[in-house]
């Protein structure tokens, strides 16, 4: 258990610090970090990829009549999703943070704002391609498998639809949460939510 939460902490300090120069070099300044923003956006990705992540998983089940992908670290819920997700998930929260302080600095305003989900088709499997690469390269093993081999099992073009219905309901929930008074119960319960579920797995 220790050295696959090792693994998931080292894969999750290394995005951070990734996304966070890419973001610090794309304004020319570092950037402050609001906290509260910050974890309600990590908290509210990672119940939101989570719950997604088995739902659609078994719904692509239930129409194609085999799984898109397989966990192959802690697998757990059928192998759509790993207990290490309580820590790789929320990192996509993480981006999504940095990715909204970017397009708001440089007064990028996308209406509705929905549609900013809709991106999440594009920017989800790159990310999982520097995933699974991470997982190969330090540790030898895929992080997630693909069973259809068009880019490789590191992800697949079949999951864009997937990543944008995800997407768009993590923006509307986010965006809903932020125009709400500031309350550390909305990431504290949206995080603990997620955790549950992981337990139940």
């Amino acid at each position: 258990m220790a050295v696959l939460l090792q693994q998931g902490l080292s894969g999750a300090l290394v995005g951070m610090a990734i996304f966070y120069l890419l973001s610090c070099l794309l304004l020319r300044a570092w950037i402050r970090i609001d906290l509260y923003q910050l974890m309600l956006a990590m908290a509210v990705a990672f119940l939101v990829a989570i719950v997604c992540e088995v739902g659609l998983g078994k719904l692509y089940f239930v129409v194609v009549g085999e799984p898109l992908w397989q966990y192959r670290v802690w697998p757990i819920h059928d192998g759509y999703t790993s207990v290490l997700n309580f820590i790789i998930w929320p990192v996509y929260g993480y981006y999504l943070y940095l990715l909204h302080h970017v397009l708001a600095s440089k007064r990028i305003v996308q209406r509705p704002h929905w549609s900013h989900g809709l991106a999440s088709g594009i920017d989800g499997p790159l990310l999982e391609i520097l995933a699974n690469g991470f997982f190969l390269l330090f540790y030898g093993t895929f992080y997630f498998y693909y069973l259809p081999g068009d880019m490789r099992h590191y992800t697949s073009i079949q999951v864009v639809p997937l990543y944008m219905i995800m997407g768009i309901i993590l923006t509307l929930v986010l965006g809903y949460l932020r125009e709400r008074p500031r309350s550390w119960h909305y990431p504290l319960g949206f995080y603990l939510a997620g955790a549950g579920f992981v337990f139940v797995g």
